[in-house]
């Protein structure tokens, strides 16, 4: 199970744990984007400090609906207890994790001021 927090924002900020190219942990914060149907965002000078290596552009169809393409990155992560990797998309803005990344967990939160906001596996018997 992986443990967040409400922001005074109201937003849903879940710590993460991404290695460097030389396998080095890196902890950074990332906001859970239900709107974002892909993994998980970075920064770019923060994927120059990690290390990773490029991999193919990707289109994307923003909330306004025009259509952008960003550079991808392949990396791995902690994540609920093991090693994952994951496609980052360069973005520069606060890191996402988006409902890719959460696609067969059980998301709670607790919506309220510093309310908890946790990340785990499904009930037995529900699939994702």
């Amino acid at each position: 199970m992986t443990n967040g927090w409400i922001s005074d924002n109201w937003e849903l900020v879940m710590p993460m744990r991404i290695l460097d190219a030389n396998e080095h942990v890196h902890r950074v914060e990332a906001h859970i984007d239900t709107g974002f149907n892909g993994q998980f965002t970075l920064p770019h000078d923060f994927i120059e400090l990690l290390g990773l290596k490029p991999t193919r552009p990707m289109a994307l169809t923003m909330a306004n609906g025009e259509t952008e393409t960003f550079p991808t990155f392949l990396g791995t992560i902690l994540w609920q207890g093991r090693r994952s990797e994951v496609r980052i998309i360069e973005s520069e803005s606060t890191p996402l994790i988006g409902t890719e990344l959460l696609w067969g967990s059980l998301l709670t939160a607790e919506m309220t001021d510093n309310g908890a906001v946790t990340i785990g596996a499904l009930p037995a018997g529900v699939s994702g």
